[in-house]
């Protein structure tokens, strides 16, 4: 069985925000399956349209078994909807704050709120998704939670979020009136900075800036972490988890026997490659302690980032190549990796791998 798995760029007079649109497709007794993991924005999702109908669809076959929203926001739901409206979608897999109303009431911070308007203010916080619910309820595309140890297909694992885990994160969101005993406020922390990174600070081998306390936002912490396992390898897609998420993700993976340090080669870097949703001590877990600069890669890592932005970061990029991972971004284009009796495509490239860089930026930015 040969699997192929596409990470959608597209260029920046379309758009140069970062986003994820993510295809994969694998053959099962000659037949295929195809997924699609997160649409990214409008513009992505007409791209995606394309490259479907191009590389994996032939005739009037247009069926995609299904499609896996990581979280709602609007860099990974927008592209979706061009998605399901455009193609036969047999199930879509996303989890719904406002379906958690009876378990999250008590928890309200004002109690002149029904059930009823709490549901309707989460649509509205959550709007992305609830198009997509609504999109899929016209066409009668059943819709499915996705929390830990679900399967989808077969072949795909749900790691994390555990519905525990959401519904923590839905108290801790600033989307969502509800009430936390620790209730911090992280916008600040997780806010992305606009202006242009500069790479003043420097780096070696043995010398890294990554830090361990740091925060990403409630929502990216609830995306949907899933582990495909092919015949001959196993990939990882974790949208914009961050520390939190992705230990819950190897937490369980470790519990049911399929560490991700030991069963993982290939990697979606999390949320374009920012700082904030790895550390050190994570990326250990996850890929390995740093190795001798000598060494040859065993891994390879993807990162969604659009033509000429400043993601992913440098100190990132090199926290993944220290530990042995050749790291590869879309730069505005499609990247295709491709395991088994799946063929390379006819006029596609090799890419090339991101170089390790001593200059890195600076943490006051």
């Amino acid at each position: 069985m040969g699997y192929e798995l596409d990470f959608l760029g597209i260029s920046a007079e379309k758009s140069k925000q970062d986003a994820d649109a993510i295809a994969f497709r694998w053959s099962e007794e000659e037949i295929f399956k195809v997924v699609v993991y997160d649409g990214g924005l409008q513009a992505h999702g007409e791209a995606l349209k394309d490259h479907l109908n191009k590389y994996y669809f032939s005739g009037d076959n247009n069926t995609i078994d299904a499609v896996i929203v990581s979280h709602s926001d609007q860099d990974h739901t927008s592209g979706l909807v061009t998605i399901l409206e455009n193609f036969n979608v047999k199930a879509l897999y996303m989890n719904r704050p406002w379906l958690y109303v009876d378990q999250l009431y008590y928890k309200i911070n004002d109690r002149r709120k029904t059930q009823n308007s709490l549901a309707n203010e989460l649509k509205e916080q959550y709007s992305y998704i609830a198009k997509l619910e609504e999109i899929a309820i016209a066409k009668d595309i059943p819709i499915y939670e996705t929390f830990q140890g679900d399967m989808i297909e077969d072949k795909l694992t749900v790691l994390s979020p555990s519905k525990e885990f959401y519904f923590d994160l839905l108290v801790e969101s600033q989307k969502t009136p509800l009430t936390c005993n620790n209730h911090t406020n992280i916008f600040e922390a997780v806010t992305q900075n606009i202006s242009k990174y500069i790479k003043r600070a420097l780096e070696r081998w043995n010398i890294e800036t990554l830090k361990e306390d740091v925060k990403t936002s409630s929502e990216n912490e609830m995306s949907t972490i899933i582990l495909g396992e092919m015949d001959k390898e196993n990939f990882l897609l974790v949208g914009d988890a961050g520390i939190r998420g992705l230990n819950v993700a190897m937490d369980y993976a470790d519990s049911i026997g399929k560490a991700l340090i030991e069963n993982v080669t290939v990697l979606q870097i999390p949320h374009h490659g920012a700082r904030r949703n790895v550390s050190p001590s994570v990326l250990n877990r996850l890929l390995g302690n740093i190795i001798s600069e000598n060494d040859s890669a065993h891994k390879t890592a993807f990162v969604s980032a659009a033509e000429k932005s400043d993601h992913p970061l440098q100190m990132v990029v090199n926290a993944y190549i220290r530990r042995g991972v050749k790291v590869y971004k879309t730069n505005g284009n499609t990247v295709c990796h491709h395991s088994g009796d799946i063929k390379a495509r006819e006029g596609w490239r090799s890419c090339v791998k991101e170089d390790f860089n001593s200059m890195v930026e600076e943490w006051n930015e």
